[in-house]
């Protein structure tokens, strides 16, 4: 039977035909584990639920990844403010790894309530911090990254097609519109990889810049071509991490490899 995707990245339905033989190999940006996951967040694994099974009932093997956030998303989905993961510990006065624990746990049980196919690998952000900080390196080295006091970031002026699924055009934004500003910047809409930690901050690793965390966005590049290579057939999540995260997992897999990650991204 043939199977047809909607592929957010080209906005177009595309007949699908997997990259190599017969294995599907698929992404999916898995939950940050800071609070129950809602209602909301469980249609996207719903639906991945369903890719799976009708893949599988085609004939396909596959190859799947997802990952667990338990560190680097921060409360705007950018830049600013708390990682989600440290708020939620001060709130309940536990540490992130015992927030992280409880709350991927519960998940799990709403996965097995809901029946969902459990994804072949299981990944978690803070297994990879040295792999995420090969990564960086990688973008420093390629060009596409720059250090300033208080982070590394990607410099989205050296993609010619950055904004192609938020559908920002970079030559009419003005700096400080719609993103707020950091002097250091070179571009407002430049997004940070690493962060260096504030003294009092509570998660951090030793690197090559100092005591850091990372960003939302490196971990799923990071993870995505640690198991899946450096382009895959599908990547999934929720329909709101369109604009932000997945169009910066695209600029972080150019960067590093020249290529785009997935072949079809967001396969609604």
């Amino acid at each position: 039977m043939k199977i047809y995707f909607y592929n957010t990245l080209t906005k177009t339905k595309e007949e699908f035909v997997p990259l190599e033989g017969n294995q599907v190999r698929i992404y999916t940006c898995g939950p940050t584990v800071y609070k129950d996951a809602s209602i909301g967040n469980m249609k996207s694994y719903i639906f991945m639920d369903n890719l799976r099974r009708v893949l599988k009932y085609n004939g396909y093997q596959l190859k799947h990844a997802m990952n667990i956030t338990d560190v680097g998303h921060l409360v705007s989905d950018a830049d600013e403010g708390e990682d989600k993961m440290v708020k939620a510990a001060k709130e309940e006065k536990k540490s992130p790894l015992e927030i992280a624990q409880i709350y991927t746990e519960r998940f799990f049980k709403d996965f097995d309530r809901l029946n969902i196919d459990r994804p072949e690998i299981i990944c978690k952000a803070t297994d990879h911090i040295k792999e995420m900080e090969e990564f960086v390196q990688k973008l420093l080295d390629n060009g596409y990254a720059y250090e300033t006091s208080t982070a590394i970031y990607f410099d989205v002026s050296k993609l010619d097609k950055y904004g192609i699924l938020s559908g920002i055009d970079l030559r009419n934004q003005k700096a400080g519109a719609r993103v707020e500003i950091d002097a250091e910047k070179r571009n407002p809409y430049d997004f940070a990889l690493w962060i260096k930690a504030p003294e009092n901050h509570i998660m951090k690793w030793e690197s090559p810049w100092g005591l850091c965390y990372p960003g939302w966005h490196i971990e799923c590049s990071t993870m995505s071509n640690k198991y899946l290579g450096e382009v895959f057939d599908i990547h999934t999540g929720g329909i709101d991490l369109v604009p932000t995260h997945h169009e910066n997992e695209i600029a972080q897999s150019k960067g590093c490899t020249r290529k785009n990650s997935s072949k079809v991204l967001d396969a609604l």
